[in-house]
Formats: C-alpha cells, sequence, structure tokens
C-alpha cells in the first residue's frame, strides 16, 4: 500500500510537496493538508492517493485561472484553452483525471459568474470601440476567434447603431485623409474604401462616409 514518506515545506511556505514512497507526489496548500490530517509514515490506497492528487491539481489550477482572469475578463474558450494548455503540460497524472480537472475548474467558474460570454462580448465590443475602433465584420470575426457563439455576438453588436459605426469610421477617415491629399479624387477614395474595409467596416458605412468627406466629387 502507498506511504507518505515526507511532507516538505514548498518556498511560499503556504503549499507543502507530499512524496509517496519517496517519490514527488503533487503539492497541496498546508491548511488542505492539515486539514485532511496527513503524515508521513501515513498509508493510503492507490484510490485514496488518486483523490489526494486530484484535489491537490484542482486547487494548483483554479488558481493559476483566478490568476489568469484577473488581468481582464476571458470568454469561455480561451479559459478552456488556458486550462488545457496549463493542465495538459504538466507531466503528472492521466489524461482523463486531467480533463475531470479541467471540467470541473469550468463548471465552478460558472457558478461564480466568472465565465460569460455575453458579459465577455459587451465588454470586447466597449473595448474595441473605444480604443481600436473597428467595423461590425471585423468585431464578429474576432468574437468569433474567442469562441463566442453566433447568437451572443449577434444579439450584443444590435445593441450598437449604424450611427455609431459611421462616427467611428468618419473618425478614422479624418486621420487618413491627409495621407492621400495629394492623390487624385478616384485613388484617394480607393485608398480610404480599402483602408475602412480592412477594418471590417461595412459597404454601405464606407461609401456613406467617403461620399461626405470627399464631397461625391
Amino acid at each position: 500500500m502507498p506511504q507518505i514518506t515526507k511532507l516538505k515545506a514548498q518556498k511560499n511556505q503556504k503549499r507543502v510537496n507530499v512524496f509517496v514512497d519517496h517519490k514527488f507526489s503533487f503539492g497541496l496548500s498546508l491548511n488542505e493538508a492539515v486539514k485532511l490530517g496527513l503524515f508521513v509514515g501515513q498509508k493510503s490506497s492507490d484510490q485514496e492517493i488518486e483523490k489526494l492528487f486530484f484535489k491537490s491539481q484542482l486547487e494548483k489550477f483554479y488558481q493559476k485561472t483566478l490568476n489568469f482572469l484577473s488581468f481582464r475578463p476571458r470568454s469561455e474558450k480561451e479559459i478552456n484553452d488556458y486550462i488545457q494548455k496549463k493542465l495538459f503540460k504538466s507531466s503528472a497524472g492521466v489524461d482523463e483525471l486531467k480533463k475531470k480537472i479541467k471540467d470541473k475548474i469550468i463548471n465552478k467558474l460558472k457558478k461564480q459568474m466568472l465565465i460569460d460570454d455575453y458579459k465577455f462580448a459587451c465588454w470586447w465590443l466597449e473595448q474595441r470601440l473605444a480604443f481600436r475602433p473597428k467595423g461590425k465584420k471585423m468585431l464578429y470575426l474576432e468574437l468569433r476567434q474567442k469562441g463566442v457563439v453566433q447568437d451572443i455576438i449577434e444579439k450584443t453588436l444590435a445593441q450598437l447603431p449604424d450611427y455609431k459605426f459611421e462616427d467611428l469610421a468618419s473618425a478614422l477617415v479624418d486621420k487618413k485623409i491627409r495621407l492621400y491629399e495629394k492623390l487624385p479624387l478616384f485613388k484617394q477614395k480607393q485608398k480610404l474604401f480599402e483602408f475602412l474595409q480592412r477594418r471590417g467596416f461595412e459597404y454601405s458605412i464606407i461609401k456613406k462616409v467617403i461620399d461626405e468627406k470627399l464631397k461625391k466629387g
């Protein structure tokens, strides 16, 4: 039967490394180790050791994920990808157990309302429109790449009126138009059209803004 042969405090003094049969097995928070009453010489079944490993990894990667979330809101896909990368990069544990740990963390974060793709999409659009203006097409593509489902994207984009995007496109043209003022009029239109198109603005908005800026010349 497996035996705990060593309990060694980690550098931060808040976690301990657990050695089973003289080999490092996993780390646990000091509080958890005390709560479980672990001690050197303790014998446990394989199932009990596996439960301890599960608890240690769940705790460890949950805290890492909370730190990942502390920098900015994340979509469910971003969080899932982060846990997948961090957890499966670790050599400890079998893939089936790691998947259970990942699912447990995702479910826990959902219950705590820390995963909400609708709120994430609203935040993403707000940030983009304030600091990196883009059209609906580009915003839609970015949110799809973040794993947000179509219904949520359409719902959030529908809250933004066309005049908002017209204002954004107009402001962008104001910054660019001086670069092309020496070009023939048709060339100016072409350059500005391509610029706004790359930013994901719709044709109708692009045409309206450029015609207004260049007086339909």
